[in-house]
């Protein structure tokens, strides 16, 4: 198994840019169907295919895909336990499950997404997109620089520097090690969490809204329920955080 492994994943380094993906799933039809829906996106290049968390290890430590793809119940080691082994070695691990009641400890484990079974088609073209988008993003990572004048952040590539105007940020998004900036214009991912962002943005003008999101108070539109309007976009509320919504419209 190992061998027809290493062929194929050898066949996928020559290419341009595909995101490498293991799928671990102790059942072959769950496996596949995966892996069509996988196949619509020339971005994604399946690097392996492994039935048990023992395997998928062998495989992840050695070759380190991009993304993993992970049943939670296994027979032996589940889905969560492989990935927090890990240590941090998969870039965006996504966990697929049947039981929704596993979310909030993978999430806790920052995976970057949380599919249920049996996939939906949109719901998994949303995951697939945004791993894209997160990865491209991530290969001109930008780093966070401590020096800000008022009014701005100052964020960092290589030895350039840009200068960023706080009013021209909508939100910001937590992806793992690294924090998303979305504006109107154009997406920056910057080196750091998203808690550390926040402790260096004003107060006075993003809110918390999520474990995963930070909003301009500027830029809502409208507060429904669990979800915070913007012009683009909704974003959701998370449960804690529900109080500091309640009078900035």
């Amino acid at each position: 198994m190992l061998k027809l492994i290493v062929v194929q994943l050898t066949k996928f380094c020559f290419m341009a840019l595909p995101l490498k993906y293991l799928i671990v799933d102790d059942d072959e039809i769950s496996r596949l169907n995966v892996e069509s829906e996988a196949s619509r996106f020339s971005f994604l290049a399946k690097a392996a295919s492994c039935s048990n968390a023992i395997e998928a290890f062998e495989f992840i430590s050695q070759f380190k895909p991009d993304i993993v793809f992970a049943d939670i119940e296994m027979p032996g080691i589940s889905g969560l336990e492989l990935i927090k082994s890990l240590s941090g070695k998969v870039a965006a691990p996504v966990f697929i499950t049947s039981h929704p009641e596993f979310a909030l400890e993978g999430f806790e484990m920052e995976a970057f997404d949380y599919l249920l079974k049996p996939i939906n088609r949109e719901r998994f073209e949303r995951c697939a997109l945004r791993l894209n988008d997160f990865f491209q993003l991530r290969a001109n990572a930008f780093a966070f620089n401590k020096e800000q004048e008022f009014g701005f952040i100052v964020i960092k590539q290589g030895y350039d520097k840009h200068k960023l105007s706080l009013n021209e940020i909508l939100y910001l998004e937590a992806m793992k090690d690294y924090t998303r900036i979305v504006t109107d214009e154009k997406k920056y991912l910057v080196l750091g969490t998203i808690s550390g962002m926040e402790e260096k943005l004003p107060a006075e003008k993003f809110v918390r809204i999520h474990r995963s999101y930070i909003v301009n108070k500027e830029k809502i539109n409208a507060v429904q329920g669990n979800k915070v309007r913007l012009s683009n976009c909704e974003l959701p509320v998370g449960k804690l955080y529900k109080n500091v919504l309640s009078n900035i419209l």
